[in-house]
């Protein structure tokens, strides 16, 4: 039987009194609390030949709560592991916008008491920063069973699925699922049972995270959203049919920080330019193309290192996944800006109809060479000054000799 949904969920490790909030396309904040995404970006590779995506996900984002989590659905469960901050430094290089050295004259005028000649200057800008079967035997049915718990990164992770009984449908499993994140320190706000509902029906995963790098005892007492987490990038390698961004969130309150702009950056690797579209019908979605192009850049087998994808962990003495190839495949980067979003479905990629590349217009730095220009006035009294010495001298000359 078809397992109907699946669970990763991260787990604290040491049990706090108040439920700890769930961040990401779920929110399950506790109560009274508040979370806000201030970036997120994102590197998906997608390896067409044996249809696996590997999705990397860092975020930056502000709270009222030290312990938070998020939730991520899969088609199928992933392979999880923690990768290194400067992966995003890699390719924000690889996408940087060309650099233009342009140079242009200013003639200023020179000041009258100068002397005869000042050295002329550069004056430059200020430097700008560029930039098949899984799990183990199958569990009672009807119930949520634990197939895995460990530690990734920052995050404890305990995987879970709903294996459904006779006559069990979406509506029993997203129940299932919502009791359990409550009994294991979750507030499940309304509006997650349906979101959940969907992937039970859709036969997809959850995967949910959550933060383990603070306990009670070293929680210092800060105002409400003043807390700011970085989350370390995860890369979760999984099955599908099609690459995909987790974009779907639950109804509710927006989750863009006040008076800041909530974007998502989503780079895309595969083996041409891709578009990405909301949903399997092909809905538009905000998110803008802002670069695509044949990766050339000798850095860029370095970026499929950072992302360990280069040699992956073993499971059970084989391979968790077999590694994608680095060369021939094009970079797509896209912008979305909008907020609130319109987060009703996930975001689809697929070739796109325009195979041109795509560059960011280039950074022009302009160099002024200032040059020193003398007035004609000036001319004139250099030389109509020593006349009129000479002149006013001699008049006065010849009038002391004639008294």
């Amino acid at each position: 039987m078809k397992l109907l949904g699946c669970l990763i969920l991260v787990a604290v490790t040491v049990c706090v009194s108040l439920p700890d909030a769930v961040w990401g396309c779920a929110v399950v904040p506790p109560p009274n609390q508040r979370v806000a995404i201030a970036y997120e970006e994102a590197f998906i590779v997608w390896d067409e030949k044996t249809k696996t995506e590997h999705f990397i996900r860092s975020a930056n984002f502000h709270s009222s709560s030290y312990s938070f989590g998020f939730l991520v659905p899969t088609p199928t469960p992933p392979d999880l592991d923690v990768v290194t901050d400067d992966l995003f430094y890699e390719l924000e290089t690889i996408t940087a916008p060309p650099v233009e050295y342009r140079e242009q004259t200013k003639e200023v005028m020179k000041p009258f008491f100068s002397g005869c000649s000042i050295p002329s200057q550069s004056a430059l800008p200020e430097d700008r920063a560029l930039g098949g079967a899984w799990g183990p035997e199958p569990a009672k049915e009807g119930t949520v069973e634990v197939l895995e718990q460990k530690r990734v990164g920052d995050f404890d992770v305990a995987v879970l699925y709903f294996r459904p009984g006779a006559g069990d449908g979406p509506e029993r499993g997203q129940q299932q699922l919502a009791q359990w994140l409550a009994k294991n320190g979750f507030e499940a706000p309304p509006g997650i049972e349906p979101w959940l509902g969907k992937y039970v029906q859709d036969q997809w995963c959850i995967t949910a995270f959550k933060i383990a790098r603070l306990t009670p005892d070293n929680r210092p007492k800060l105002p409400v959203d003043s807390i700011h987490h970085t989350m370390r990038p995860i890369r979760m390698s999984f099955q599908t049919d099609k690459p995909f961004y987790p974009y779907r969130e639950p109804p509710g309150e927006p989750l863009t920080a006040e008076k800041s702009q909530r974007l998502l950056r989503v780079y895309l690797a595969a083996p041409s330019r891709y578009t990405g579209r909301l949903g399997q019908g092909g809905q538009v979605w905000p998110g803008a193309t802002v670069w695509a192009g044949s990766v050339q850049s000798p850095r860029w087998p370095e970026v499929f290192k950072l992302a360990k994808l280069v040699d992956p962990p073993r499971q059970d003495g084989k391979p968790a996944f077999t590694p994608p190839e680095a060369a021939g495949m094009w970079l797509t980067e896209f912008e979305d800006r909008s907020s609130p979003r319109p987060a009703v479905d996930e975001v689809y990629f697929e070739p796109s109809p325009d195979p041109a590349p795509v560059a960011r217009p280039p950074l022009i730095i302009t160099r002024t060479q200032i040059v020193s220009v003398t007035p004609w006035w000036h001319l004139a009294i250099y030389l109509g000054v020593p006349v009129l010495l000479v002149a006013g001298s001699w008049i006065t000359w010849r009038w002391l000799r004639r008294t």
